[in-house]
C-alpha cells in the first residue's frame, strides 16, 4: 500500500517537473497531433473548430491537470492569426474565435495566409455562401476570397 501512495506521488511531481519545464505541452508536432481544422468564414472574422489528438504523456497530463494546460500550446499553433480567443477546449478537440482573419475589399473578402505552428492533416474553409475549400497536410491557410 505505502509503495503505491509513493508511486501515485513520484507521477504526480514528475508530472509537476514537466509542467515547470513546458515540455510535457508543447506546440511541437512531437506532443499534439492536429488532425483536422474547419475554418468557418463570418465577415472579416472565423470560428474554427479543431480536433487533435496527444501522445500518452501529454493525455496523463491533461487528464490529471485539466484540459486548460492545453490553451498555450493552442495559441502557440495560431501565433500568426492575431486576435484569438479560444471558446472551447476539450481532450482531444477546441473551439476558436479569430477576430480579423480576412480583410473587406470593396465587394470581397481577401483572406491572406497566416501560417500556422505545425502541420495539419486536413484542413476545410466553410465560405459563408456554404461553399467548401479543403487541403490536406498544410503548415499554413491559403490565400482566398470570398462573397458575404
Amino acid at each position: 500500500m505505502k509503495l503505491s501512495a509513493f508511486l501515485v506521488f513520484a507521477l504526480i511531481v514528475s508530472l509537476f517537473s514537466f509542467s515547470a519545464s513546458n515540455n510535457i505541452i508543447s506546440n511541437g508536432e512531437e506532443y499534439v497531433h492536429f488532425n483536422q481544422v474547419t475554418m468557418k468564414f463570418q465577415g472579416t472574422d472565423a470560428v474554427i473548430s479543431m480536433s487533435y489528438s496527444l501522445d500518452m504523456f501529454s493525455s496523463i497530463y491533461v487528464f490529471l491537470m485539466g484540459t486548460y494546460n492545453l490553451e498555450p500550446a493552442i495559441n502557440d499553433f495560431f501565433y500568426d492569426f492575431g486576435d484569438v480567443e479560444v471558446l472551447e477546449i476539450g481532450r482531444d478537440n477546441a473551439v476558436i474565435f479569430v477576430k480579423d482573419v480576412s480583410r473587406r475589399n470593396d465587394e470581397y473578402y481577401l483572406h491572406d495566409s497566416h501560417e500556422m505552428g505545425g502541420t495539419v492533416k486536413l484542413l476545410t474553409m466553410i465560405y459563408p455562401d456554404g461553399s467548401t475549400r479543403t487541403v490536406s497536410y498544410v503548415t499554413a491557410t491559403p490565400d482566398t476570397f470570398y462573397d458575404e
